[in-house]
């Protein structure tokens, strides 16, 4: 339902969002994905094999103001990644079938060397493992991980990203604001 332009959820609704799918693979776009406004929402690439955790992980970054690109799959993730340069952060689990979540950052990263990752992962990582991993660079969040973690994590790591881009925004208005003036 719509109110003004704002859409209102209830409580089922946010855990039952719409969906869209592409024909060919299996991936998903949120649905406030592509608005033009000025202040657009962050654009996050969600990847992990389990479907369980990809949908709840989606489903709340997304009723958090966050655009999701969702995969469960590493080479499909690099194909969505190419296509959208839009991409603010990279969530990925660490472990998955074929290739690794660190392997896929790795790529990633050699195609844009500032786009933040996420490793995630469920698997018996050790506390030194973990160190070295920040150590190298590289935000790191054990699953299972609290909904409020994983909002408190991403918000760290995407905090420069949204100030640039509301510094850039309020120059954009300052500007425009002068130009109408000198048009006057």
């Amino acid at each position: 339902m719509s109110d003004g332009g704002v859409q209102k959820l209830s409580e089922m609704e946010v855990f039952t969002s719409n969906k869209h799918k592409d024909s060919q693979m299996a991936f998903e776009i949120s649905p406030s994905y592509g608005g033009s406004s000025e202040l657009s929402p962050s654009v996050i690439l969600l990847v992990d094999d389990d479907p369980d955790v990809r949908l709840l992980t989606r489903t709340f970054l997304e009723h958090e103001g966050y655009s999701v690109f969702s995969s469960g799959d590493v080479e499909r993730a690099a194909q969505i990644f190419r296509s959208v340069p839009q991409i603010d952060l990279v969530v990925t689990d660490l472990y998955m079938p074929g290739q690794s979540g660190m392997e896929l950052a790795r790529e990633l990263k050699a195609m844009r060397r500032d786009v933040p990752v996420l490793l995630i992962s469920g698997g018996g990582l050790e506390d030194g493992q973990v160190a070295g991993l920040r150590e190298q660079g590289w935000s790191f969040l054990a699953k299972p991980f609290r909904l409020p973690e994983l909002l408190a994590t991403v918000h760290r790591i995407l905090a420069p990203v949204e100030a640039q881009r509301w510094r850039e925004a309020k120059q954009g208005v300052a500007v425009d604001g002068l130009l109408a003036r000198h048009h006057e």
